[in-house]
C-alpha cells in the first residue's frame, strides 16, 4: 500500500449515514469504506476503457 494523505470532503448528512450503515455491515470504518468503493471505481474504469478504434 502506499503512503496515506489525510483529505477533507463534505458529504451531504444523508448520504453518510448511508454510507456508515454499510461500513457497519461490512465491519469497517467509513474511511475504510469510501478507500475501498474508490478502489473499485477506479479499477472499473480502468478495465472500461474503450478504443476509438486507431
Amino acid at each position: 500500500m502506499s503512503d496515506i494523505s489525510k483529505t477533507t470532503i463534505n458529504l451531504p448528512v444523508d448520504l453518510k449515514k448511508e454510507l456508515k450503515k454499510m461500513a457497519i455491515d461490512e465491519d469497517t470504518s467509513l474511511s475504510g469504506l469510501i478507500i475501498k468503493m474508490i478502489e473499485e471505481g477506479m479499477k472499473n474504469r480502468k478495465g472500461n476503457v474503450i478504443s476509438d478504434g486507431d
